[in-house]
């Protein structure tokens, strides 16, 4: 796997201290150590504009504190988080960390200029991996903006494939194991979410990220009283996506080669972990403060959906923003979906390995050899699914 000029490393705008201290940290390849030294110049480039940020913007975002205990949007990866996410966005009492802050994290603050424009124009128009449009302003995981200022974020694995699982669990289901680690992961995570205010005028901020599901009880001690959505999916559905959802972003993010068969057995991994975290720790959330969907109806009745999660969460009045989401909604009439077959291997090893989500969630199983069954309460010809 060396195809690491397809896409543009999510990784950039790190800061050159931590990229320093991430190399230190794993083995890079002989085939991308032109790549790496072409990072590290770039950091270095990027460091006067990062320490004019810190000088003139530093006391402000140290300063800014949340209107309000945030909104957390739960998920495995591919379980329709960002549609939900999206959906919230068309609220605009809410806030967010948005693609802008994720890709220029430490240089945020004096970029929105024409520093701002210049990147929008250059951007595609759609994501790699779904087709889900995109723009600058749009939502984006605050896990994007943290990579950009500390070594210790789940999604450095990207760099160092190899290492998985231990680098996602030590900073996601781990994540307190290591103290010193924590207290700094926690410095960093607040200081995108002070920037994320800034940025969004003191709104309350809505934050979705994957990985946050297996730290469900790190949150409730850092921010008492906010608000979690958790959207679960069903479980073939999910294992495909994330897989195709890799083959797509993976190439240009690493510093040594791995194999598909690798981050497929990851994939497996993760899934279990992050669930069994969220379903043991989902029990100190106040049952006002939760409530749990499914990504097959918020797809099939999105407004009924958010009316329930407006008034469960009691999160405004409701009818201010049902006109913005079926505006939103009426928009998406031509979205395409991915397409993908849903084979007999992947039924016996989602079976094999997720058995537990089936039970959880109340999915069906299905039985490898007999195609037609349903998935997710709703018939599929041929075991054929979309992606969403």
């Amino acid at each position: 796997m060396s195809d690491n000029e397809s896409n543009t490393a999510m990784s950039q705008f790190i800061g050159l201290a931590p990229l320093i201290r991430l190399l230190r940290r794993g083995k890079v390849d002989a085939g991308y150590r032109g790549y790496v030294v072409g990072r590290v110049l770039f950091s270095l480039l990027l460091e006067p504009f990062r320490w004019y940020e810190k000088w003139r913007w530093g006391k402000h975002i140290a300063a800014a504190q949340l209107s309000a205990p945030p909104v957390f949007l739960l998920g495995m990866g591919r379980s329709g988080t960002t549609h939900l996410h999206y959906l919230f966005w068309q609220d605009p009492q809410f806030g967010f960390v948005t693609n802008f802050q994720a890709s220029l994290h430490p240089v945020a603050m004096i970029s929105r200029g024409w520093v701002k424009r210049r990147i929008a124009a250059g951007m595609p128009a759609t994501r790699p991996m779904d087709n889900v449009a995109i723009t600058l302003d749009a939502p984006q995981e605050e896990e994007l903006a943290l990579v950009k200022i500390t070594e210790h974020a789940a999604f450095h694995f990207a760099s160092f494939p190899r290492e998985l699982p231990g680098i996602y669990d030590r900073y996601v289901t781990e994540l307190g194991k290591y103290p010193d680690e924590l207290a700094q992961w926690q410095a960093a995570y607040r200081e995108v979410l002070q920037k994320a205010t800034l940025l969004n005028n003191g709104k309350r901020l809505v934050l979705k990220t994957p990985t946050h599901t297996g730290r469900v009880a790190l949150l409730h001690s850092m921010f008492p009283g906010a608000k979690y959505v958790y959207i679960m999916r069903n479980p073939y559905r999910v294992y495909q996506s994330m897989c195709n959802m890799y083959r797509q972003i993976l190439p240009g993010q690493t510093f040594q080669d791995f194999t598909w068969e690798a981050i497929d057995d990851w994939i497996i991994h993760a899934y279990k972990a992050l669930l069994e975290a969220y379903l043991e720790q989902r029990k100190v959330i106040p049952k006002e403060s939760l409530i749990e969907i499914r990504f097959e109806d918020l797809d099939t009745n999105p407004m009924e959906c958010m009316r329930d999660i407006y008034g469960q969460l009691e999160l405004g009045d409701f009818t201010q923003v049902e006109p913005l989401l079926k505006s939103y909604l009426d928009g998406l009439n031509n979205y395409q979906k991915n397409s993908f077959e849903l084979p007999d291997e992947v039924i016996a090893r989602v079976n094999k390995h997720w058995g537990f989500a089936f039970e959880a969630f109340g999915y069906e199983q299905l039985t490898p050899g007999q195609p037609g069954e349903t998935v997710a309460g709703r018939p599929e010809a041929a075991n054929k699914e979309s992606d969403q």
